[in-house]
């Protein structure tokens, strides 16, 4: 597992994943087109696409290879990332998001990290903010014990953080040993687009015992645009990751901090309407337990490290606009404090 690598960039296969992103691509692609130095392919792949998408990369970028759905998952984009998985020719797969565009050194920066650090089974990129490229939008995460996202250097300035690799998990955003991936069965199409969806199959794997590493050296930018709130998947993804991937002692250990934050989700999702995905995502959980159960299993028969060196607290994310009075921010404070003070009491036994 350990063994010196000599991967070159002509060992990657990037893969685009793609819905409806006629007005991104030209950008993407342009990006790929001026890498420092040449791939060894790019795909896309389409999910259903109703625009212009696949007319405009056939027409434009004849080089690319795309592979058409035809129907779309209806968010099962994990569906999309395995299928490049399965179509990719070059061992390292660069799972690449329609919404950004690719530094020059980019893959380089990538590739080098797999390189040095022999155990490494995926590199994730830091992506900045599209209108201003000095704000960091996204800086990989360690994993919230109750199963959410720490807030990493959203908003920092890129000149006043940490530029070097760190054990991570996801965003979409990634470049994955392929054959690394396959000994944790890909991504898990189990699960909906949203929270936890891209970040899974890093837990997984360093779980396993290799190790994922953000790369803040390889940098994306990235365009915000205006999406629907994945409450749903906030739910459903959540309940399903600490099903799968907790050991039993981590769940009866940390069960006043669950519960703490459920009491928490619930209050807000009343407060924004979404209290019918909460009980849906519910619905799921137990709709689907026998799965749940199965996927459990094969995971904790793999695992070689304790959940205390994969998860850790920190102040949860969040974005303004759902802490957007006095009250809300309180509570933040508030929860954030506890599950502080409560993760050191059960750290070192979980």
């Amino acid at each position: 597992m350990n063994s010196q690598r000599h991967f070159k960039c002509r060992d990657v296969s990037i893969a685009v994943m793609n819905y409806n992103g006629e007005d991104k691509l030209p950008g993407l692609f342009k990006s790929i087109a001026n890498l420092n130095e040449t791939v060894g392919e790019v795909l896309m792949v389409d999910d259903g696409s109703s625009d212009n998408s696949v007319e405009i990369v056939h027409n434009g970028w004849a080089n690319t290879r795309v592979i058409e759905l035809g129907v779309n998952s209806g968010g099962n984009l994990n569906k999309v990332r395995n299928t490049a998985f399965n179509k990719a020719l070059q061992p390292l797969v660069f799972i690449v998001d329609n919404d950004v565009e690719l530094k020059p050194d980019c893959v380089q920066q990538l590739v080098r990290v797999f390189n040095e650090y022999p155990d490494a089974a995926a590199c994730l990129t830091r992506a900045v903010h599209w209108d201003n490229e000095s704000s960091i939008y996204q800086d990989g995460q360690i994993l919230h014990y109750v199963g959410a996202s720490p807030n990493t250097n959203r908003d920092a300035n890129i000149n006043e953080v940490d530029d070097q690799p760190r054990v991570s998990i996801g965003w979409g955003v990634q470049m994955i040993d392929k054959q690394r991936a396959a000994e944790v069965s890909f991504f898990n199409e189990a699960y909906i687009l949203g929270w936890g969806d891209d970040g899974e199959i890093n837990h997984k794997l360093n779980l396993y015992g290799y190790k994922c590493y953000q790369v803040p050296k390889a940098v994306v930018v990235h365009k915000r645009f205006e999406s629907s709130k994945r409450y749903l998947a906030a739910v459903q993804n959540r309940l399903r990751f600490i099903a799968e991937m907790y050991r039993m002692r981590t769940i009866l250990l940390a069960a006043p901090a669950l519960i703490a934050y459920e009491c928490s989700l619930v209050a807000f999702l009343v407060m924004k309407g979404g209290m019918s995905d909460y009980f849906l995502g519910w619905k799921v959980f137990f709709r689907d337990f026998s799965d749940i159960r199965r996927v459990r299993k094969q995971i904790q028969s793999y695992r070689k490290l304790p959940d205390n060196q994969v998860m850790d607290a920190g102040d949860i994310f969040v974005y303004s606009d759902y802490v957007n009075n006095k009250i809300l921010m309180a509570g933040y404070k508030a929860l954030n404090k506890f599950l502080n003070i409560y993760w050191r009491l059960i750290r070192k036994f979980v």
